[in-house]
């Protein structure tokens, strides 16, 4: 019997690449799965809308060499799935050197385009030490 991937599991590896490539510091690739109309945004002092790919990379490659590499986990994952939109909502969990762990809460929200899921919108809450 041949296994075929659901929705489900499609968007969720998706997030898993998203995820360990900004747990590994990479923040360029992390835009790679970026939709061309792409929103972003963060609980970030300038709190203004990211509008577009060309924006939400540049401020990624803004990034780089910030986000130390660090062990993460996903807690409370939720995913709901409407055709070919797919909104997941996590705790992110990210465990630092020196036993420090920071948390933030996130939405990611993905269309399929084509044989993939794109990203189109992100809203991440501040990274608060627990």
């Amino acid at each position: 019997m041949v296994h075929t991937t659901t929705l489900e599991e499609e968007i969720l590896a998706q997030v898993k690449i998203d995820m360990d490539y900004w747990s590994q510091g990479d923040t360029v690739s992390y835009g790679k799965s970026a939709a061309d109309d792409v929103t972003f945004f963060n609980n970030s002092p300038a709190g203004a809308r990211i509008d577009g790919v060309k924006a939400f990379r540049e401020l990624l490659a803004s990034w780089k060499g910030l986000i130390p590499q660090h062990e993460y986990k996903i807690v409370d994952p939720n995913l709901q799935v409407y055709g070919d939109i797919g909104i997941f909502t996590m705790h992110y969990h990210a465990f630092l050197p020196d036993n420090v762990l920071l948390k933030a809460r996130g939405t990611c929200v993905y269309r399929k385009a084509g044989d993939s899921w794109e990203l189109v919108h992100e809203h991440f809450s501040n990274f608060e030490e627990a």
